[in-house]
């Protein structure tokens, strides 16, 4: 190797060398700088364009409630479901003849095998209100059910994570949902809005006022128990929930006077109530 040592040497000089390295490498630096700052510019400027959505409905709540065999998510199923949608202020959507209100519901066909195995109170409510006689009778399948469901959802919340799933302890109804359909699921946006939840802090904040709320009917079919959960929201809207007038009083007064220390923490100190 000794020969081409000395004629690499001889022909390329180390001060020659070290003169271009430095050339090269800002060559290189500069080509690359070049190809990729358009790219990352174009992607920053995507990145800031929010998409326009094409749901027009303000802030729309999607209610569901769900009829199943048991509340065993994994062994029972769904066999009723009912949805209606409103907007962010509980109006619901009007149907495509602008006659009346629109709401989806079905009923899913499963045999005896499956029905026959309900605890007592499926047997006995489902019995009652005529739906164990309707899944017996009805021909749709699940699948078609969830196609159905989800073209309904999607005429009018066209846009994916924009419509809030909303009900009465609508986290169990989600709970069957996310396996048995998993594509409204999808489509819907994680969070959900229930109702047993305000109630329950009414219980325990303002027991008195939660004693006046309205009774439900309890029929235990899909689409009159939505009625009630959206009837009960609004009734929690009027009278527990502090309207926009009365919260932008409240602001105003506190921007205009700082509050000190000590009426902060003592605001934070209510009465204990006894359960």
């Amino acid at each position: 190797l000794f020969p081409y040592t000395t004629l690499f040497r001889s022909l390329f000089p180390a001060r020659i060398v070290a003169r271009t390295r430095p050339n090269f490498f800002s060559l290189y630096r500069r080509s690359v700088s070049q190809y990729l700052r358009p790219r990352t510019i174009q992607n920053l400027q995507s990145m800031a364009q929010t998409p326009e959505l094409k749901t027009k409905l303000f802030k729309p709540l999607v209610w569901i409630d769900c009829e199943m065999t048991g509340l065993d998510h994994v062994n029972d199923r769904i066999i009723e479901i009912c949805c209606i949608i409103t907007d962010g202020h509980l109006a619901p959507v009007k149907a495509a003849d602008g006659q009346g209100d629109s709401h989806y519901e079905s009923v899913i066909h499963y045999g005896p095998e499956v029905m026959n195995k309900m605890n007592e109170w499926c047997i006995e409510h489902h019995g009652n209100s005529g739906l164990t006689a309707k899944v017996l009778a009805s021909e749709k399948t699940l699948a078609q059910v969830e196609d159905e469901l989800l073209e309904y959802i999607q005429r009018y919340i066209p846009d994916k994570n924009v419509g809030v799933l909303a009900g009465n302890s609508v986290h169990m109804d989600r709970l069957f949902m996310v396996r048995e359909f998993p594509k409204v699921i999808d489509h819907l946006f994680y969070r959900i809005v229930d109702v047993s939840s305000i109630m329950e802090v009414a219980r325990r904040h303002n027991p008195a006022l939660q004693a006046r709320n309205p009774k439900k009917e309890a029929a235990h079919t899909a689409y009159s128990d939505i009625k009630e959960s959206i009837a009960q929201l609004q009734w929690y809207m009027d009278n527990y929930l502090k309207p926009p007038q009365e919260t932008e009083s409240v602001e105003s007064i506190g921007s205009e006077q700082p509050e000190s220390p000590s009426s902060s923490t003592s605001s934070l100190k209510r009465q204990r109530t006894d359960f």
